[in-house]
């Protein structure tokens, strides 16, 4: 029986855990414990690998995984504030300068940045499957251990045109929702979600990728509870 809900993402999951939403979700599914892992800026790997990681030490729990944007890339160059995350950081949307090795800086930063987007030009369609088969692996694991795992995608869309590719046809499974091509911003948007405010002059987001303001989960979790029932995901 599933003892408690962890919620792990990025900035989307860790505003939508500020709120309590991960609370109230647990609730509607009747799960008595609930907490969040989410850390703003983080990349897919650093989800799945931490997911992984608070798996073999936890009971019975249901995970649900807010993915996030393809191209976020972690490297291990920070002085670890805790064991469970280490060293790593995302250098493009991670500044965490405080922590920084020695003899990391800024101009390294925006070099590996501007590497990484080079080789990222032609590659979307591999970078995608590699997510999958990660994913999927990470679903199997965390199954084959008595958990259960639901994940979707937060706000990217940037492969949504290569899903037709045989090469991703595992996305279809019940544990990744619509075979990764449902966005929960998109749909959050649709619904007259409202979003949170942007300060003025920060850059442009369009409406489909905002975040949702603080406490603002009660559509979101309405549809993911409705999912894992109809799906039988905690079974």
């Amino acid at each position: 029986m599933i003892q408690q809900l962890v919620v792990n993402g990025c900035s989307y999951t860790h505003t939508y855990a500020s709120g309590n939403g991960h609370q109230d979700l647990a609730q509607r599914l009747g799960i008595l414990q609930s907490h969040s892992i989410a850390v703003s800026g983080s990349a897919n790997s650093r989800i799945l690998r931490t997911t992984l990681k608070h798996s073999y030490t936890a009971p019975p729990t249901l995970y649900v995984l807010g993915m996030t944007f393809l191209s976020r890339l972690e490297i291990p160059i920070c002085e670890p504030e805790n064991e469970f995350e280490g060293r790593w950081v995302n250098p493009q949307n991670q500044e965490f300068a405080h922590r920084w090795q020695t003899g990391w800086s800024k101009k390294e930063s925006e070099q590996f940045v501007d590497t990484k987007l080079k080789t990222e030009v032609y590659s979307i369609l591999d970078r995608t499957e590699d997510l999958m088969y990660r994913m999927l692996s990470t679903i199997d694991s965390l199954k084959f251990r008595g958990h259960r795992v639901l994940m979707f995608q937060q706000a990217d869309d940037l492969y949504h045109k290569y899903l037709t590719n045989p090469r991703l046809s595992l996305f279809r499974c019940p544990e990744i929702i619509d075979g990764y091509r449902w966005r929960a911003t998109e749909w959050q948007a649709e619904q007259g979600v409202e979003s949170k405010q942007y300060p003025p002059g920060s850059q442009y987001v369009p409406p489909d990728m905002r975040h949702s303001a603080v406490g603002h989960h009660h559509k979101l979790n309405e549809f993911l509870t409705n999912y894992i029932q109809e799906h039988k995901i905690l079974q």
